[in-house]
């Protein structure tokens, strides 16, 4: 009981996390979506010159 009261507290947690996430981009003027340098975002400028989100040239 108390471990399911726990558990259910912490995906709360996060899902409250993930919408304030999302609301503090929104009013940063962040595309949807972009969680900040994941190396994937391409619309995202806050990855402009990490070395991992960049291809390799060959």
């Amino acid at each position: 009981m108390i471990a399911d009261i726990v558990i259910l507290a912490l995906i709360l947690g996060y899902c409250i996390f993930l919408i304030y996430k999302g609301y503090k981009n929104k009013k940063a003027g962040k595309p949807v979506g972009c969680a900040g340098c994941s190396g994937n975002c391409g619309s995202c400028g806050g990855c402009s010159a990490h070395p991992v989100s960049t291809p390799d040239k060959k």
